[in-house]
């Protein structure tokens, strides 16, 4: 399976992990990601899928009328940060804790081989 089919994929596992089980379904599916690419590639690919997958689902979120900013704006008030800040920690939770789990046990896998 070539690498943008392997992305496709992974963004279609991240969005389903994501809309069921939040940032825990992200690492999740990060540790598949990381299964399912045992060789060279697997951070990348399981950071950029779950950071787009948490894009899209904030995009309908929004599209459906949830005000975003205006809760980020409330929860960045308590920490005297900005709400594009809060959003930007938003869409950086899961892809970091996806891509470490993906290159994690891409490595793990590799070295044992």
């Amino acid at each position: 399976m070539n690498k943008r089919t392997m992305f496709i994929v992974a963004v279609v596992l991240q969005l389903a992990a994501q809309a069921f089980g939040g940032v825990w379904g992200a690492a999740v599916a990060g540790l598949l990601i990381g299964v399912a690419l045992r060789d060279t590639g697997a951070f990348r690919i399981g950071f950029g899928s779950a950071l787009l997958a948490c894009a899209l689902l904030l995009a309908y979120i929004g599209a459906r009328g949830g005000n975003i900013l205006g809760f980020a704006n409330m929860l960045g008030g308590n920490f005297q940060l900005p709400g594009a800040a809060i959003v930007a920690v938003a869409l950086l939770l899961p892809a970091i804790q996806a891509g470490g789990m993906a290159g994690g046990a891409a490595r793990l896998l590799s070295a044992e081989n």
